[in-house]
């Protein structure tokens, strides 16, 4: 199954505040580990929290451009002015949670947001029912 968490952060965040942010959703969303993928903007490449969370979740960590989110800003459920006025989508985590999943992919939960980063979950195309 393909499965994609987008995360959105703040620059400097800790990885085990993204660990723990992504089991909680993955956890509420029946989503196994194994079957996920994170996702986030390609500026934030040099985050070492990004690259540590994905190491201690076991995952891979994907990095994607602005245009790509920008591509999927329509299917976000979710919009964060701040966010819309640094990067020009509503929300990155859902955007990122969209285009990590594939073309035709779904929000399957929309972003949770703590002070330190956002994540959400979507699913990709073939996995639907």
């Amino acid at each position: 199954m393909k499965y994609a968490a987008g995360i959105g952060a703040r620059r400097g965040v800790a990885a085990q505040a993204i660990v723990e942010l992504v089991r909680e959703v993955a956890t509420q969303h029946g989503v196994p580990l194994s079957c996920l993928t994170l996702c986030t903007l390609e500026s934030k490449a040099d985050e070492p929290g990004l690259h540590e969370a994905a190491k201690l979740l076991g995952v891979p960590l994907v990095f994607l451009s602005l245009g790509a989110l920008k591509a999927r800003k329509g299917a976000a459920a979710t919009h964060s002015p701040r966010v819309q006025a640094m990067f020009g989508v509503g929300s990155v985590a859902e955007a990122a949670a969209l285009v990590g999943a594939g073309p035709g992919s779904r929000l399957l939960a929309p972003r949770v947001a703590t002070p330190y980063a956002a994540c959400a979950l979507a699913i990709g195309p073939e996995e639907q029912i």
